[in-house]
């Protein structure tokens, strides 16, 4: 991969490249790279690690993004008619203060008030971005999705759990697994050690039993795209 056009982006590949060139493991560049990465993030690419399907680990990062971009071009397109009526009423309202010949204040008050409603318009947008990859369906999806990796892949049950827990990257999961101890994880099995666990749904717990009784994991895979279909 050459260089990125976005800053961020760019930054992140020469954080890697630097520390692969040198021989250190993926997962110990993710653990101390801080804000370049999202908790998530260092969660499935560790999981893909770990597991030997960083491919895999990548195809989910690049699903979700994608998805989360064409949310945000949706929303802008959303936000497009009002956002031109708000700007031309910001210049048309205060109208009225160049005929009584206030020139200097009319000015003030129109790019001022433009100014706002732009930057209103902004964190809209952004609130938007950070709400979507809280989305409890989205958290099930990455879940399930992460399960099904590190079960297949061979990974401790207690592992799994806490690694799926990293990868949903709901706090509320995550409080929830932590709870638990390793002999707790490693002794029950993974539908009742998730019982009663935030945002993971009958159907999910249900699925989950299903799958550990016939070891047919592929079929939390296959949830987790229902999840992304809009299936609640």
């Amino acid at each position: 991969m050459g260089p990125r056009a976005s800053a961020n982006t760019e930054r992140v590949r020469l954080w890697l490249l630097e520390g692969t060139t040198r021989g250190r493991p993926l997962a110990e560049l993710l653990r101390s790279g801080g804000a370049r990465f999202e908790e998530f993030e260092r969660a499935l690419l560790t999981l893909g690690e770990e597991s030997g399907r960083l491919d895999h680990a990548f195809r989910l990062l690049g699903d979700f993004y994608m998805k989360k971009h064409q949310l945000m071009l949706w929303v802008k397109k959303k936000m497009a008619y009002p956002l031109f009526t708000g700007l031309a009423a910001c210049f048309i309202a205060p109208l009225p203060l160049v005929f009584i010949g206030r020139t200097t204040a009319y000015f003030v008050s129109a790019f001022g008030t433009a100014a706002l409603l732009l930057g209103a318009s902004g964190g809209i947008v952004a609130a938007v971005a950070a709400r979507y990859g809280r989305k409890p369906p989205l958290a099930r999806a990455r879940m399930a999705r992460a399960l099904a990796t590190a079960i297949e892949a061979g990974l401790t049950l207690p592992r799994a759990v806490r690694l799926a827990a990293d990868a949903s990257a709901s706090p509320e999961i995550r409080a929830f697994v932590q709870r638990q101890s390793e002999k707790q994880l490693a002794a029950r099995s993974i539908s009742v050690s998730l019982a009663g666990c935030p945002h993971l749904t009958p159907d999910f717990l249900g699925m989950l039993d299903v799958a550990e009784r016939t070891g047919d994991f592929k079929s939390l895979a296959r949830l987790a795209e229902l999840y992304e279909d809009g299936f609640r």
